[in-house]
């Protein structure tokens, strides 16, 4: 028998069904196996400990198995692939043994079959059933144009795409895919709304387009995704992000369970690639901002502006020249509109005019439960600083804050840079004469309008 020649075959079989070329390990595990040679002897030699072996032996004859279609262990593999060589009398290059595998080591890797998949015209790999259809699509050109530029160019790792909870961050990305998907060979969306583990989200995703014959170990699914992303250009979507974040702490900070994840996106934007990822979360991460990462981006999410009134137009509502002030009040903010024109159309029957007459804002109970949502989730001295700012008729500097709020000033500093990750303050400018000379610019801060009415309208601030 020709040890090389079935170690050759084993390798094909594997790339032809998986993409992956046989490593290191898993080429001397088979060719100790084949010389007769125990687990123990090959840990030995190798600096190894047996269980490595034994678990990266138990994967690569799993692998196997799947791939002929019979049990494949370490006491038959030799008789299994030496078979499949006679059969062929000799050669590797046609497989006759009854299965449905041709072996060429030449031929690309087409993406598994998977019911989830969607055949595009230039034959991109689509998993994105998961994801929310689009009802409706409003402006949005220059963010879109941003993102294509920056993945069709620019190539980041990571992409973290920010905003307030509803302002569109979802839809945006699915529009995104209809304009780039000839730029991916394989493009995925996955949500981490019920919060797997990243053991379950690995395993998910390399299932959906790399093998059904997932490793064991989480190292070893962390090094298939990311000899993955090298091989092929790839974008994978993760949305709902800060759900693996701390409740009642600052922004961005992953809980004890979910590390691992900040671990992966961590070595996605260390190693050298051209795939990416897209970071879809209501709260910038921690990490993304305090290192400034060369290879990742962040693009924040805001109002429709102009583009708003396309909602208004949908919802059939009337006196458009009151559009302009509906519009502002609620910051054409895509969701927070569109649930008020519903309001407008039940309370008054579709009259803008009729519902700008009340002096107040107005928030439906579907954007009060938002707002709570939100609110739930600051750390106290955040609820702190928005209590004040709620208090405010005007902006306000920084030094004020730290001045009238009774709390230590680090506090107070880290909180405002969280609220600002969460996308609940706003920065304005004020130009201030100094000696009659010259003018300087301070910063001014204030709050989200709609968050300040949430505040200001309950029967007591929240503390």
């Amino acid at each position: 028998m020709d040890i090389a020649e079935v170690l050759k075959l084993a390798d094909e079989l594997l790339f032809t069904h998986t993409g992956e070329h046989l490593d290191h390990l898993q080429e001397t595990i088979l060719k100790g196996t084949l010389q007769g040679q125990k687990y123990a002897k090959i840990a030995s030699e190798n600096n190894l400990s047996e269980g490595h072996v034994r678990d990266t032996a138990s994967e690569l004859w799993q692998a196997l198995s799947h791939v002929l279609g019979e049990d494949v262990n370490k006491l038959n593999a030799r008789n299994i692939l030496e078979k499949i060589i006679i059969s062929n009398s000799g050669s590797i290059g046609d497989f006759v043994s009854g299965n449905k595998v041709s072996i060429c080591s030449t031929q690309k890797r087409s993406p598994k079959s998977s019911p989830l998949s969607k055949p595009t015209e230039n034959n991109t790999y689509l998993d994105i059933d998961t994801a929310p259809e689009i009802t409706g699509f409003y402006g949005r050109t220059d963010e879109l144009n941003t993102l294509k530029t920056w993945l069709v160019q620019d190539c980041p790792r990571i992409i973290t795409l920010v905003g307030i909870i509803g302002v569109g961050k979802t839809t945006l990305a699915i529009k995104l895919i209809e304009q780039i998907q000839t730029q991916f060979e394989y493009i995925v969306y996955r949500s981490l709304r019920y919060c797997p583990t990243i053991d379950d989200f690995l395993t998910d995703l390399l299932q959906s387009f790399i093998s059904p014959i997932i490793p064991g170990t989480l190292d070893r699914k962390v090094n298939v995704l990311l000899k993955f992303l090298r091989k092929h250009r790839c974008l994978i979507i993760i949305d709902d992000l800060q759900m693996l974040f701390q409740q009642g702490q600052f922004a961005g900070q992953y809980q004890a369970e979910f590390e691992e994840y900040y671990l992966l996106f961590k070595q996605i934007a260390e190693l050298p690639h051209a795939s990416s990822l897209l970071l879809i979360t209501n709260e910038q991460l921690e990490d993304a901002i305090v290192t400034r990462h060369k290879f990742i981006y962040s693009l924040k999410l805001v109002g429709l502006g102009e583009s708003a009134k396309q909602i208004l137009r949908d919802k059939e509502l009337s006196d458009e020249q009151m559009w302009d002030t509906l519009i502002e009040k609620y910051q054409s903010h895509p969701l927070w509109l569109e649930m008020t024109a519903t309001m407008i159309q039940e309370l008054f029957a579709g009259k803008v005019t009729e519902f700008l007459a009340y002096p107040s804002l107005i928030l439906s109970n579907a954007i009060t439960s938002q707002l709570s949502r939100l609110w739930i989730r600051l750390s106290e001295s955040e609820k702190q600083v928005m209590n004040y700012l709620a208090k405010q008729e005007d902006a306000v500097t920084l030094s004020q804050i730290l001045q009238e709020i009774s709390h230590p000033p680090t506090e107070l500093l880290k909180a405002i840079q969280s609220l600002k990750r969460r996308c609940l303050l706003e920065d304005t400018s004020n130009f201030v004469a100094a000696n009659h000379r010259e003018n300087h610019q301070s910063a001014l801060l204030k709050i989200n309008p709609i968050f300040k009415y949430y505040l200001s309208s309950l029967p007591l601030l929240p503390t």
